[in-house]
């Protein structure tokens, strides 16, 4: 029995990761896709969601090594804060772009274009974001109940 739980732990865990793989392509490309088409565009908002997109390529390589350490019981809340001040610092990096690129197109009177890509970009996402999201739900419930 004890057998078939790892077994099975080991499974949610490789699947797991997979859904953590495919969450870090596609953000990459989906803030590739978003700062190209925002700095054409001279969108802050749209770079600004890019850049969002990059954050969270950084948390999902954060946690997928916070799992990879995680067997260091010792070394555990160490490595959980370490994880939470890369995230959180990568966050305020987004807060001062947003302010300060804000500020200044207020300041010289700056409309951004319309971006068709953009608007694409986030239609697509909005399909996408929840349909992972709800996978990933999934899995950590699984994962709760095997414990």
């Amino acid at each position: 029995m004890a057998e078939t739980a790892i077994l099975e732990r080991t499974d949610v865990v490789r699947h797991g990761r997979r859904l953590e793989y495919f969450t870090i392509g596609w953000n990459a490309l989906e803030g590739l896709v978003a700062v190209i088409a925002g700095a054409v565009a001279g969108s802050v908002s749209l770079v600004g969601f890019g850049f969002d997109s990059f954050i969270e390529v950084i948390s999902g390589s954060v946690l997928l090594w916070r799992m990879s350490v995680d067997a260091d019981v010792h070394r555990r809340e160490r490595n959980e804060r370490r994880a939470l001040q890369i995230v959180g610092m990568c966050f305020l990096c987004l807060a001062v772009y947003i302010a300060y690129e804000s500020a200044a197109d207020l300041w010289s009177k700056r409309a951004p274009e319309h971006s068709i890509p953009g608007i694409l970009l986030a239609c697509v996402s909005l399909v996408v974001m929840p349909l992972l999201s709800r996978a990933k739900r999934r899995v950590g419930g699984t994962s709760v109940v095997q414990r």
